[in-house]
């Protein structure tokens, strides 16, 4: 399999995760899975960093993954792109998030959402 390929089906893999349930409602899991640095410019137009994340938490949300793509920035960083549709609302929106390579495996150092035209 093509490295970049196998590359992209990792992040993929960790973007589902850190829309699963089961990841967002524990605090040590979606935590594994960002960098110490973690920045996130949310569709609702608020910052938030890991730290803010853990002290508040994340709720359930009900996201589809579509037109998923992976750009390599450096040796060890890619940038994934891709929309999400919520099943429950109809709202989609446009994402883009940075993946560090370090000791352990792939973390997200950041993370954009912005509303989506339809």
């Amino acid at each position: 399999m093509d490295e970049q390929l196998q590359v992209k089906e990792t992040i993929l893999k960790m973007e589902r995760l850190l829309l699963a349930d089961e990841t967002r409602l524990s605090t040590d899991a979606f935590s594994n899975l960002l960098t110490d640095d973690f920045l996130e410019h949310g569709s609702s137009g608020r910052s938030v960093t890991k730290k803010d994340l853990v002290a508040d938490g994340l709720g359930s949300v009900q996201l589809d993954i579509k037109d998923f793509n992976v750009r390599v920035l450096s040796e060890d960083t890619v940038l994934a792109t891709f929309r999400t549709y919520d099943t429950t609302s109809g709202h989609e929106h446009l994402r883009s998030s940075i993946w560090r390579y370090q000791p352990g495996g792939w973390r997200m150092l950041f993370h954009q959402g912005t509303p989506a035209e339809t």
